[in-house]
């Protein structure tokens, strides 16, 4: 019996919708391998035909014509399908049912991660299914941002949150070049600073150098401008002092931030921006007193009457003559916080013994024992009678108030 003619079929798979689709095949061609049998593909080999037909089954019963039907693929032998009775794709059908997260993005942050884009358009709902559904957050925009440093100018503690939980890198610096404890201090972003300390970010995080101008465009204080210019290594402590923020720098100190650590060119502290604003109730905390409570102590010195007074709890407990500074060094009048106090010290411009200094806003001036004539003689500080300085210097401490009234 000749041998029967070998059917091949090509079966190509059908791509569908997404990754996320399903797939199907479609018999993309039968064809009759003649060789083998040596008999002729055309109508006229008889025999061949006599075989084939022979041997066919028996044809199955007619169905109804629906495209499915049109579409199936018949065995092997089986006449050759009509020409535009391709199956059609089966719909498509993600693995993940509810696909409403992914919702088109407007055309300017078309080009931006999905992540990133969605926390610029403030959608916290698309960015959190972002984040479900393994967005990676720590992608860099071509700009150089990142989503963590965007959620942080949003000021949003809930994304910030989200995206440290996902595992979000808060040492990795945004499009100013600075690190994300930075960016969150400097715009007085407390419940943003919040989560990023409870992650484990530093407090003491240096300002990377050199900064950008859009940094220093957004500090706004002349001195801070100048600052992020001429000097190096200012912390989110130093951006919080000068810029008054006492809410931000209690949560600092509480989170361990350091008062000692100094900028790297003209070494200032924290405390030194503070003064230099005269920020009193922020001097004093960063002094080390509590925020929460009022002095118990404080000094006032009368210019004209050439006489100061210390109080406890608003009452005098003790008062003496004073000698202010005389004509062209005049003692400022003003709000004062003692930041230093030497039992013993010797002037740095005048070579002369101070005992009993008491420093006034981290300057040059200050209360200290000295020659009382009951006018005004000094170059500038606060002279008391030896006597009365030692014991107004054991009465008062560190962050107690001045107050210098004409």
């Amino acid at each position: 019996m000749p041998r029967l003619p070998l059917i091949k079929a090509w079966f190509l798979p059908l791509a569908v919708g997404s990754v996320l689709g399903g797939g199907g095949f479609f018999l993309l061609k039968p064809e009759v391998k003649s060789q083998e049998t040596g008999v002729a593909a055309d109508t006229s080999a008889k025999v061949a035909k006599t075989e084939v037909a022979s041997l066919s089954p028996a044809p199955a019963p007619a169905l109804a014509a629906t495209p499915e039907a049109k579409a199936s693929a018949p065995a092997a032998g089986i006449a050759k399908p009509k020409a535009g009775a391709q199956a059609k794709p089966k719909p498509h059908r993600p693995r993940i049912p509810d696909t409403t997260w992914m919702r088109p993005l407007p055309m300017e942050t078309e080009s931006l991660p999905a992540l990133y884009a969605a926390i610029l358009n403030e959608d916290i709902e698309a960015a959190c299914d972002w984040m479900v559904h393994g967005a990676w957050v720590d992608e860099v925009t071509p700009g150089g941002d990142t989503a963590l440093c965007a959620a942080i100018r949003q000021g949003s503690d809930a994304l910030t949150r989200a995206l440290l939980l996902c595992g979000a890198d808060f040492k990795s610096p945004g499009a100013e070049g600075q690190p994300p404890v930075a960016l969150a201090a400097l715009d007085r972003k407390t419940p943003v600073l919040t989560a990023l300390l409870s992650a484990g970010a530093d407090p003491d995080t240096r300002i990377a150098t050199p900064v950008h101008q859009r940094f220093i465009d957004a500090a706004g204080l002349r001195d801070l401008k100048s600052s992020f210019v001429n000097d190096a290594g200012l912390t989110p402590l130093m951006l919080c002092s000068i810029r008054g923020d006492v809410d931000t720098a209690v949560l600092l100190l509480r989170a361990g931030a350091s008062t000692d650590k100094h900028t790297t060119i003209n070494r200032r502290y924290p405390i030194n921006f503070a003064c230099t604003q005269g920020y009193i109730f922020l001097m004093r905390v960063l002094l080390g007193r509590d925020p929460d409570s009022e002095p118990a102590m404080r000094v006032t010195v009368d210019l004209s009457l050439q006489r100061a007074y210390v109080k406890k709890h608003g009452e005098v407990i003790d008062s003496c003559s004073v000698s202010s500074g005389r004509k062209g060094f005049d003692t400022p009048p003003g709000q004062y916080v003692i930041t230093n106090k030497y039992r013993s010290w010797k002037s740095t411009i005048y070579h002369v013994e101070m005992p009993f200094f008491m420093r006034l806003n981290c300057s040059a001036i200050g209360l200290h024992a000295g020659y009382v004539t009951g006018s005004p003689a000094s170059h500038g500080c606060v002279r008391l009678p030896p006597s009365k300085a030692k014991q107004f210097f054991e009465m008062l401490g560190v962050g107690d108030e001045v107050e210098i009234v004409p």
